[in-house]
Order: C-alpha cells, then sequence, then structure tokens
C-alpha cells in the first residue's frame, strides 16, 4: 500500500530515558568485549598466549577441556544477553554505528561458541537451533508469496518448518518490499514444500494489504477454508486462529499458516481456552496475576518455543479490552484496578524480548467498537488512551466491528468510523489491521440485501485515500453465538451465508482501487 506512514516518532529526537538505556547498554557491550579480548590473551591455547610461551623456551599450560554442556550454557547466556542488549538499544539509539557493530561482535562470538559445541559434540554443528536464526535480513532482503494456491476442498492440512527469519524492530519504514505473485500450490503433505519465510520487518513493510480469514478449525483443516476461497475465487494472504493461556505454543498453527503462504494471526486470551465468553472473572488469570510474575515460566516457556521456531506471528493479545465482557477488562467485575491491562501488556513483551521472541512477533493492539459500548464512558477517548500500551509495545494497531444490527445503516462508517476515530488519536502513524469483521444475515431479505450494502461499503471505504492507513482486515466466516451481559445471540457472519453477499466480495475483493495483490483461485 502507498505512502503508509508507519512510525511518527524520529530516531534522532533525544530522550533522557533513552540516553540512560544507551549509557547502560554500551556499559554492558563494552565489559563484554573487553571479557572476550582478556579470555583470548589468557587462553592456554590461544595464540598470544603460545607466541610468549615459545618466546621463553617453555611449554604452554595444556587446554582445559571444556565440556558440551558447558559450551551450551555459555552460548545460552550470551545469546540471553543479546537479546536483552536489543531490547534497550531499539532502533532509535541503536542505529547502524558503532553499537549496533558492538552486537555483530558478540554475535560472532556466539558463532564461535556454536562452532566449538559442535566440534565437542563430534557432529560438525549444534543439536539445538537458536533463536538467532539461519537469516538475519531487514526489509527488502527476498520476495515471498502473499497469495495461498489452495484451491480445493480436501481436508488435509498442510505445514511446513519455514527458515529462521529475524525481523526488525517497531514499525518499518515505508519502504517495503511489496509482494510477489509466488505461487506454493495447494494444501499439501506436512513437511515437503520448502517455505521462503519473510521476516519481521519484511511484514511490517508490506506494501499492499492483508486479507485475512477465519473458518472453523483452519489452519489444522482446510476443507473450509480453502471452500471458501475457491467461492470467493481469491486466496488470504492471513490465517486467524485463537489461543488461550493454558496452551504451549502450537508450532504446527504457524508452520500451516506459513506453509500455504499466509501470515499467522493469533488471537491470544489470558484464560484457559475453554473459558466462556461471558466468563468476567477467573480466579488466578488477572492482570494482576500475570503482571506479578505468576505465569512468567509458561511465558519464558512459550516465547523460547516460539523464537526457536523462527516464523514471524501476529499476536492480538487480550482483544475488546475496552469492553465489559472479558476477564482482562478493567473493572470490578473482573477485579482489575485501572493500569493493570497496560502493566500486564509490557510484561507480556518484556518476557518475550528477553527470550528473544520479539524479533518474529508482530504485536497488534485490538480494542472493540466503541459505539456499541453500553456505558458512555467506555466510549470517550480518554478511556481508550487507558488501555494503550506505548508505541514501544505495540506493532499494529486495530479493532472488531461487526454489524450485527440491521436498524443500523449497514455502512462502513457506521460500523468503524467512531472506533477508527480515536484510534488514530491514540496511535498516530500506526498501521490500523480490522482484526475481527464480519456483517450478519439477521434482518437481510432480496429486497432489502443489507449485508451485501455493508461488504460494498467496506471496499469503497479501502479504495478512499483518507484510509490508506488501514492496512488490511480479517473477516470471520463463521456462525456464532454470543453471550454480552447475559444476552444470547447467534449471528451467522459466513461469507458464503447467501449468493448475493457472496458475489459482492468476490468482486470487492478483485477491485484494482484497493490495494491488494492476491492469488486467484481457479480450482
Amino acid at each position: 500500500m502507498s505512502d503508509i506512514i508507519r512510525s511518527s516518532s524520529t530516531w534522532w529526537a533525544q530522550s533522557s530515558k533513552h540516553a540512560r538505556w544507551t549509557a547502560v547498554g554500551t556499559t554492558a557491550i563494552v565489559l563484554a568485549l573487553a571479557l572476550i579480548t582478556w579470555s583470548v590473551w589468557v587462553s592456554p591455547s590461544g595464540p598470544v598466549s603460545t607466541a610468549v610461551h615459545q618466546a621463553l623456551g617453555v611449554q604452554p599450560p595444556k587446554a582445559k577441556k571444556v565440556s558440551a554442556a558447558e559450551l551450551q550454557t555459555q552460548l545460552d547466556a550470551a545469546q540471553e544477553r543479546i537479546w536483552a542488549l536489543e531490547g534497550k538499544l531499539d532502533s532509535r539509539t541503536a542505529q547502524a554505528g558503532s553499537r549496533g557493530d558492538q552486537i555483530t561482535e558478540l554475535q560472532a562470538q556466539i558463532a564461535s561458541l556454536r562452532s566449538q559445541l559442535g566440534a565437542a559434540k563430534g557432529s560438525g554443528g549444534s543439536s539445538r537451533v537458536d533463536a538467532s536464526g539461519s537469516r538475519d535480513g531487514g526489509a527488502g532482503s527476498s520476495d515471498w508469496g502473499t497469495g495461498s494456491g489452495s484451491g480445493t476442498s480436501g481436508g488435509s492440512a498442510s505445514a511446513g518448518s519455514g527458515g529462521g527469519a529475524s525481523g526488525g524492530s517497531g514499525a518499518a519504514g515505508g519502504a517495503g518490499t511489496g509482494a510477489t505473485k509466488s505461487n506454493p500450490g495447494p494444501s499439501t503433505d506436512p513437511g515437503t514444500t520448502p517455505v521462503d519465510v519473510p521476516t519481521k520487518a519484511e511484514i511490517l513493510g508490506q506494501q499492499s494489504r492483508w486479507y485475512g480469514l477465519y473458518t472453523a478449525q483452519s489452519p489444522f483443516n482446510w476443507a473450509e477454508y480453502d471452500e471458501v476461497s475457491r467461492q470467493v475465487g481469491t486466496a488470504s494472504n492471513m490465517t486467524g486462529f485463537f489461543q488461550g493461556f493454558d496452551q504451549a505454543f502450537n508450532a504446527s498453527a504457524v508452520q500451516r499458516s506459513w506453509a500455504n503462504g499466509r501470515v499467522p494471526l493469533m488471537t491470544w486470551e489470558t484464560v484457559p481456552a475453554q473459558t466462556g465468553n461471558d466468563q468476567k472473572y477467573v480466579p488466578g488469570y488477572t492482570n494482576q496475576d500475570i503482571a506479578g510474575g505468576a505465569f512468567d515460566a509458561y511465558l519464558t516457556k512459550y516465547a523460547k518455543a516460539l523464537a526457536a521456531n523462527g516464523q514471524p506471528l501476529v499476536i492480538r493479545l487480550d482483544h475488546e479490552m475496552n469492553g465489559s465482557w472479558y476477564n482482562w477488562s478493567e473493572g470490578s467485575a473482573q477485579q482489575n484496578p485501572a493500569g493493570s491491562y497496560v502493566a500486564m501488556w509490557q510484561h507480556v513483551h518484556d518476557v518475550f524480548q528477553a527470550n528473544g521472541a520479539n524479533r518474529y512477533v508482530i504485536w497488534d493492539w485490538s480494542p472493540s467498537r466503541i459505539d456499541k459500548l453500553g456505558n458512555p464512558k467506555y466510549q470517550t477517548l480518554d478511556y481508550m488512551r487507558q488501555y494503550y500500551p506505548g508505541a514501544d509495545y505495540v506493532d499494529w494497531v486495530g479493532m472488531s466491528g461487526y454489524y450485527r444490527d440491521a436498524t443500523e445503516q449497514p455502512t462502513f462508517a457506521t460500523t468503524f468510523g467512531a472506533t477508527l476515530a480515536q484510534l488514530r488519536q491514540v496511535a498516530p502513524g500506526k498501521g490500523i489491521m480490522l482484526n475481527e469483521i464480519g456483517a450478519t444475515e439477521t434482518g437481510t431479505s432480496v429486497a432489502n440485501p443489507q449485508k451485501t450494502q455493508w461488504i460494498n461499503s467496506l471496499f469503497d471505504a479501502l479504495a478512499d485515500p483518507a484510509n490508506d492507513d488501514i492496512i488490511g482486515f480479517a473477516y470471520f466466516s463463521e456462525t456464532a453465538t454470543t453471550i454480552v451481559d447475559g444476552k444470547r445471540t447467534t449471528n451467522d457472519w459466513r461469507l458464503n451465508s447467501r449468493a448475493d453477499s457472496l458475489k459482492a466480495f468476490a468482486e470487492g475483493i478483485t477491485r484494482n482501487d484497493i490495494d491488494y495483490d492476491l492469488q486467484e483461485v481457479t480450482q
């Protein structure tokens, strides 16, 4: 998408906070390099020590044999120091100057340790894969396909391991790669298709928009997903799914998405996966529990597994927080005081940073549509701001927005307008992802095709230059029952719920004025 301003901050702006971090980070790096230099000089088997002993005519002491376990411990410790330094020396304080060079030197020492470890094990390399990845690139380092070749109705899910991709930090600037229309092919057998996975920086710099799709059981079963894609005639380039806070990192979900050319978008809820969406309080899972470290062991394990997988993932953490129906909202029913949501988000983010995961994670902050929140307090700009973790902790912002009431106008402005206005004030310059959207069939008829009208309005709005900061949407193509404040409602959000709404979407997604570059489905 052209001319998107993804960050309003300037890296050269002076800040006492960043100056302190710079001083701390530089001191730590200098000390690390000094220790490395000292070890080279005093090492019994080093070239300096050997030359000195030869000149004196004495035998140098024998080198101490280091076990593979000891080398692995040194390697892990060095990598964790790098991750911590990268978190302090961010893109505004660690440009491509001396600090970046010093970190590169430390990474070279890690490579040396890895080589020694391989020799110690007699296998030529470490048996463990660390989070540094095999590819270290920024935006523009590779071409990759945004479209999926899926078009079959078979139910086999595909998987691929993908290459380790190291991403950039924060929001990338306007010089993205622009996706190519490479064709990964239809859904394939697990592990049989090599995957060229983009870096985080390439995803953030992507200039064409994202079209995401939620269907039942995807990304583990592509049957319905592929059938919807076939009917629409255009493949998505993003897959949505959900996880609870009692579930381990699901590498299979991420790999299956990338194997089919789709960015995985995971909604991560800080409650057990089976929690009902009307349960406002879950003991042991409050914001304070998480921010206070009760889940640190879980988060550390999760982050390390994500980093080891080496593939980018969009995480929409605790969405719709500005409503009143979820456990992580702030209110007496949830036993979460004001400010606890931001503290929780920042803590999760920091644990991921300390364990090397943030080079792969795109953090996606996603409140709910504000004008449908019952309490007028929830609709204010100040209330929205209360939940924002801050520009350094968020890559994308977005929202959930549904047309669910046949008494209101079926237009983009009605569904999204008020919320978008606040998002642009709270997070200026951030790309906006409409993370979960849909239109109901309730109230729709042949004489009054409201769902079709809403879909047409969506694509008209995407063609409007005023909405160039909207980087895409993810459509919830399922039938779902929700319970909000004790009221149960079932809505049919599916794209193919009616022939006329399906036709409107199929035509809209192929318009040449909405900045989409997607794969045609011909099977």
